[in-house]
């Protein structure tokens, strides 16, 4: 099989040791690669009941059958770990040159397990790895991380992931960067790199990676290239990227708004959407082997922060850092982005938070004597970006900040929980559920908590004619949204040529036969998806996780929203139950969300150990 290395590099930082482990190709036949390859590996390698901080907690990175393959939007990776913001499966992607360099150096990904008793990082390749001193670069930020790095390389091409401050710090929702800009953002997998003191990975390649059909695969790009050209979804978002988002979910009243109490905000119109961020740009960007570029270099140009650049911002970031805290001043918002990024957290639940703490403020649940004399309000850019600095080192209040909004709403009390947004511990992205029922349901069954990654039910809800306000076949949709996604993120490819161009899954399938020589259709792939998901819900079911953790925030049930198309809608407790039976029964798993023994039968999953 081409582009499929054979093998992964295993580390125990404890010991010192490294070794390889052996990938054959019946479990990528079986897995694929990605988040598929990275659900057995941990289901069979994690101890039950593992403490997600503890050294016998493993950090996986993984490719796909995919990378470095010239296959557009194969440059992602994925990190599979437990989560030490919600205590069960998680996995965290991102894109870079890393993904690259581990195919290069002979690897299809990476195990770390143990923890150094010195910070430490590691330099890989072909030859193997070295264990390197880390003092250095601790307690530097991720952007000087990766300059010293990149200068310890005389500046060659390397693929380089670090943790900053808030990893290091063990902040419950700590990234782990890549190419300064680019994040495996969710679910605290920098928490994990930080417990193991290990500060960052280098990876150098130098090996060729073996394609079958290398002209098929040129072929397939040139037609989906066209294709690109043709589409005006593709074109509108390689001007606007992802900010784009925000003027959708505005228009269909899913914009998150002061800590999702409403869904709508005119302020954020022609200053923090796409109009307003394009004002901004001052180069796009591709990432490797994609043409379809949806990111962007953008400049502060006056004001406190001027000079200031980042690659961004992301739709997810305006609306948290945005609309959710009442602050429409983009070179704010981009200053709260590069904070972010250089601390090593994700803007996602950084802004979720801020914007819980800026309600419980307005409620008085909280005063500026607990947070160390800082009034975090409603609309307060720099509050806002104070209480970063102070989550990012665990300073003050920011102790209990730092552990995320679930663990924040149980110390203030008060029915706080009631407006603490997130699933399982893990904060919600920017959509507010309430606009559309299916958003509800995908973040409710997520594995990995609040996700817009498993689905995004605003292509169904808001741009494709479904009725965003019923439980009526939303479990079916949602289950066909998860598992096209399951296969995308397996094959580790980005979203946003398939979602955009768009491509299918037997377009990926004729990539699959020009990259790997093998035949699988579009059947199959559905079926290896089913498996996976069913793996992640073991996975999750043996760490303690039953159906009532499959839940959703008292608000997004019980308070209907005041504003917008969807004004009056709240889902329900009766309705979310319906839809989580339907689903349930859909997937072969029983009434408590555990997969039945026929299940688990029909997708080989009742057998030994498949790692050799």
């Amino acid at each position: 099989m081409k582009s499929f290395c054979g093998k992964m590099l295993e580390v125990d930082l404890t010991s010192g040791k490294a070794k390889n482990i052996l990938i054959s190709e019946e479990m990528v036949k079986t897995y694929l690669g990605g988040r598929g390859l990275g659900a057995r590996l941990l289901f069979d390698m994690l101890p039950a009941k593992t403490e997600p901080l503890s050294p016998k907690n493993v950090l996986i990175f993984l490719t796909g059958p995919l990378t470095g393959t010239m296959v557009p939007g194969s440059s992602k990776f994925v990190v599979v770990t437990k989560s030490p913001l919600t205590g069960g499966w998680c996995d965290s992607y991102s894109s870079g040159r890393i993904s690259l360099e581990l195919k290069k150096a002979g690897y299809d990904g990476l195990v770390i397990h143990g923890r150094s008793n010195h910070p430490c990082y590691l330099r890989i390749d072909e030859k193997g790895v070295q264990i390197r001193e880390a003092n250095l670069i601790w307690r530097k930020d991720s952007f000087e991380t990766e300059r010293i790095l990149r200068e310890s390389e005389g500046n060659a091409p390397v693929g380089i992931s670090s943790i900053g401050p808030a990893g290091e710090k063990l902040v419950r929702f700590a990234c782990i960067n890549s190419d300064l800009y680019r994040q495996a953002g969710r679910g605290g997998v920098g928490a994990v790199m930080g417990s193991k003191n290990l500060k960052a990975i280098l990876v150098k390649g130098s090996q060729r990676i073996e394609i079958h059909d290398r002209k098929e695969v040129v072929a397939l790009n040139r037609l989906n290239h066209k294709r690109a050209k043709q589409s005006q979804v593709a074109q509108a978002r390689m001007k606007y990227g992802t900010p784009l988002t925000l003027n959708i979910t505005h228009t269909g009243g899913i914009l998150p708004t002061m800590n999702f109490q409403y869904g709508t905000w005119e302020k954020a119109l022609e200053k923090i959407d796409s109009i307003g961020v394009h004002k901004s740009i001052t180069a796009y960007k591709a990432c490797l082997f994609c043409f379809t570029h949806c990111s962007f270099e953008t400049r502060i140009n006056e004001g406190k922060y001027a000079g200031g650049v980042l690659e961004g911002p992301e739709y997810e970031t305006l609306g948290m850092f945005g609309s959710n805290q009442l602050i429409d001043s983009l070179p704010t918002i981009i200053q709260a982005n590069i904070l972010c990024d250089q601390l090593g957290m994700d803007t996602i639940s950084a802004g979720n938070i801020i914007g819980f703490i800026m309600e419980c403020f307005e409620k008085e649940l909280l005063s500026s004597k607990q947070t160390g004399g800082l009034e975090i309000r409603f609309g307060e850019s720099e509050a806002s970006l104070a209480a970063l600095r102070m989550m990012a080192h665990r300073e003050g209040f920011g102790e209990i900040m730092a552990n995320g909004v679930k663990v924040l709403a149980n110390y203030i009390g008060n029915d706080s929980n009631r407006f603490a947004m997130h699933v399982k511990g893990m904060e919600f992205p920017a959509y507010e559920p309430r606009g559309a029922f299916g958003s509800g349901l995908s973040y409710a069954v997520s594995p990995r908590g609040a996700c817009h990654r498993r689905a995004w039910p605003p292509a169904k809800e808001i741009l494709g004619g479904y009725p965003p306000y019923t439980i009526e076949g939303k479990a079916e949709m949602i289950k066909a949204l998860y598992n096209e996604n399951g296969i995308l993120h397996s094959l580790l490819v980005c979203d946003m040529p398939a979602k955009f161009i768009p491509m299918s899954l037997d377009d990926y399938s004729q990539y699959w036969h020009a990259v790997s020589g093998e035949s699988v259709s579009k059947e199959d792939f559905l079926k290896i998806s089913e498996r996976i998901e069913t793996l992640i819900r073991m996975f999750n079911n043996r760490e303690g996780f039953t159906r009532k953790d499959d839940f959703l925030p008292y608000r997004t049930l019980h308070e209907p929203l005041p504003d917008g198309p969807a004004k009056g809608q709240c889902i329900g407790e009766e309705n979310l139950n319906k839809m989580i039976d339907e689903y349930y029964a859909l997937r072969g798993w029983d009434a408590s969300g555990i997969p039945t023994e026929e299940t688990r039968r029909r997708y080989g999953l009742l057998g030994e150990n498949e790692i050799q």
